[in-house]
């Protein structure tokens, strides 16, 4: 439902995820004034321990997670430096695999993930700058980000979590999930989930309009959350 009776509430909104935005933009330009920036070759690694959960703690670059018939968790890391590297790490505790990263203080550093994991892998995905993608996941899935476009294509996961301060939010689930919650302060939200299933479902934005196209029933174990500040809401049949 669109809420356009809180035109103070809207403005305000847009004002701060603009802020955000700009303020973000502008650290990624600061830093690279004076500088031609620094990008080895990426590096690569496997992790043969089980891994049931996948955890991401990204700052500045993207975040690209497939899943696939395999049981081992691949891993492709690219930085981006102005004078010192970042230094990575990854750790296994249990079963829950954790990847980041510590930066010198300064203004452009980060590294871009391209991870691989076994079918039915959690992933946890936290993220400062950078484009965010969910490719067959199937285990549950939980991403923030503060300024970035998360896509989830081919998506298996019961339980998904998906939250950003300023970008759109676009999701493509092959199977209908029981819990599909989908946030942005600024930026549009396009669900599409398999019609053969009533969704209850939830939506409201500030500035901006929601278009259901599913079917709806308030008793139906699927449901569905999709909050928008400053932009569209769809949620569709595919």
């Amino acid at each position: 439902m669109s809420r356009y009776s809180r035109p103070h509430a809207a403005l305000a909104a847009c004002a701060a995820a603009l802020t955000l935005a700009a303020a973000l933009t502008g650290c990624d330009a600061l830093g690279n004034l004076g500088s031609p920036g620094h990008y080895p070759a990426a590096t690569g690694y496997t992790v043969d321990g089980r891994v049931t959960t996948v955890v991401i703690k990204a700052g500045s670059g993207s975040v690209d997670v497939t899943a696939a018939s395999r049981s081992t968790v691949a891993v492709s890391q690219q930085a981006s430096y102005a004078t010192k590297p970042p230094v990575a790490a990854h750790t296994l505790s249990g079963t829950t695999l954790t990847l980041s990263y510590t930066c010198a203080a300064e203004l452009t550093c980060g590294i871009s993930y391209t991870v691989q994991v076994p079918r039915g892998v959690a992933v946890r995905v936290s993220a400062g700058t950078g484009s965010i993608t969910l490719t067959s996941v199937s285990g549950a899935v939980s991403v923030q980000t503060s300024a970035g476009l998360i896509t989830a294509v081919d998506l298996r996961s019961a339980v998904v979590s998906l939250k950003s301060d300023a970008g759109g939010i676009i999701a493509t689930c092959s199977v209908p999930p029981r819990s599909l919650h989908a946030s942005t302060n600024l930026g549009p939200i396009t669900l599409t989930v398999p019609g053969t299933v009533a969704y209850k479902i939830s939506t409201h934005t500030f500035v901006g309009t929601s278009t259901i196209t599913v079917r709806r029933s308030a008793s139906s174990p699927y449901a569905i959350t999709a909050s928008s500040d400053v932009g569209s809401v769809s949620v569709s049949p595919g």
